[in-house]
């Protein structure tokens, strides 16, 4: 049986309180689960440990899925902020704020305002988007219909940006197109669609491991009807615009396989460089957008990489590795091996801060495994974390998690110690405060 034990150790009272003051920055599913980038802490609140622990010896998972599923959806998130050529830039962000916090002078003050707005921007602000219920309810058989604009970020004075393009999908309702919704397709929509795919995957490797038929038929009807209503729920735009995209454009009707590729292309998005950014190559449908274009290139907004690279690869026609491949090279990008090569290069030194402090020192720790977790991942179908990886090659990294009962749990033993969460969530709250005292002076926020 896999190494999974709670520890005695949990957040005081106080430091429970100010978690809940602190807005979020990545997807998540409120209660269930959650990824604080800024302290790296992981919390599924839906996580029985001792259920989950029995269901192990036991051999079957299907009682404790809905655990399962949200520990390896808020897994995911980690892996990605720790394992991709994006957490590796944001990384480098969130570190320079909090040397800055440490010296506090006014001439590091940019750097905290730069991770306040590389923070909002994962999460797309709520100006350029909004969401209100369709006449009707809609369905895999019935999809909503998605047009796509670009739009600029507007700056504290006021100024539109039109070097800071913003790409966005507008969703109609079917068969009207009548516009219900607007989302921006952020990092965020790229993050959510490869956590809910883990977690579809989890879900299915958990009902399989039931030892009856029948049971496992239900609970696969059970399960599949959530997916389906968290896909069309539209307060989730954010979080299941990718998905929703892909399967338009490629044609491809089935959820869980929208969410698979999907997933895969986010991955590449996720992990382009530079010189990946310079070679994209835009639809011709995109022309619309002007010299955009090239401003979303230059900015590297993966987002819009993502869109790009889906709208390039045509239909799917049944095979998931050569239709990711084909959207790849259909849009000058080469091969995805090519990319994901050039990202394990990225990857390969830890960060290194000079005249670093306890906690940047946190970062270049656990940076010092993100050429593993990309390595990992690149094995990995459609480069979805699994229930399999996360309890054998994966677990050697996994941090430390709290739980239902707020104590934290390690998938491997030693993991706590060297991690040191309250530490964390004390610096996290305090650059917190220190931000929030900042924005009321240079924006009066």
């Amino acid at each position: 049986m896999p190494f999974i034990e709670s520890s005695v150790h949990t957040f005081t009272q106080a430091q429970k309180e100010q978690r809940q003051l602190q807005t979020a920055t990545f997807p998540n599913q409120i209660s269930a689960g959650s990824f604080t980038p800024h302290s790296t802490i992981v919390e599924v609140g839906c996580f029985q440990t001792k259920r989950v622990r029995d269901a192990l010896v036991a051999g079957d998972l299907m009682p404790v899925r809905h655990d399962l599923q949200v520990l390896c959806h808020e897994m995911t998130h980690w892996f990605d902020f720790f394992g991709t050529v994006w957490g590796r830039e944001y990384i480098g962000s969130i570190c320079r704020a909090y040397r800055a916090l440490e010296r506090r002078v006014e001439t590091e003050f940019p750097n905290i305002i730069n991770l306040f707005d590389k923070d909002r921007r994962v999460l797309s602000p709520s100006y350029y988007r909004f969401s209100t219920a369709p006449s009707a309810s809609h369905s895999n058989a019935r999809p909503w219909t998605i047009d796509y604009v670009s739009g600029a970020e507007i700056d504290p004075d006021g100024s539109v940006r039109e070097d800071k393009p913003i790409f966005m999908a507008r969703y109609g309702e079917n068969p009207s197109r009548r516009n219900f919704a607007r989302q921006p397709v952020s990092v965020g929509a790229l993050l959510e669609v490869r956590a809910i795919a883990a977690e579809i995957g989890t879900a299915v490797a958990a009902i399989n491991s039931h030892p009856e038929e029948g049971p496992r038929i239900v609970e696969m009807h059970l399960a599949n009807g959530e997916f389906n209503a968290l896909a069309y729920n539209h307060d989730l735009i954010e979080y299941n615009t990718a998905a929703h995209i892909l399967s338009i454009q490629s044609g491809s009707k089935e959820l869980f396989l929208s969410s698979r590729l999907a997933a895969a292309l986010a991955f590449i998005a996720l992990n382009m460089t530079e010189g990946d950014f310079k070679k994209l190559k835009e639809p011709k449908s995109f022309q619309k957008f002007g010299k955009r274009n090239k401003a979303f290139k230059q900015r590297q907004d993966r987002g819009y990489a993502f869109v790009c690279m889906v709208f390039n690869g045509g239909k799917f026609d049944g095979d998931e590795v050569e239709y990711v491949e084909r959207c790849v090279s259909a849009s000058n990008l080469g091969s995805t091996s090519g990319i994901l090569k050039r990202a394990v290069e990225e990857l390969s030194s830890p960060i290194w801060f000079s005249n670093g402090n306890i906690t940047t020192d946190h970062f270049s720790r656990e940076s010092a495994v993100s050429r593993h977790i990309l390595e990992a991942h690149c094995e990995l179908p459609q480069y979805v974390t699994t229930l399999t990886s996360l309890m054998s090659d994966l677990r050697m990294v996994c941090p430390p998690f709290m739980d239902a009962d707020a104590n934290f749990v390690e998938l491997n033993e030693g993991r706590l110690d060297e991690y040191r969460p309250g530490m964390m969530h004390d610096a996290s709250h305090a650059l917190h405060d220190y931000t929030r005292n900042l924005l009321t002076g240079c924006r009066g926020v």
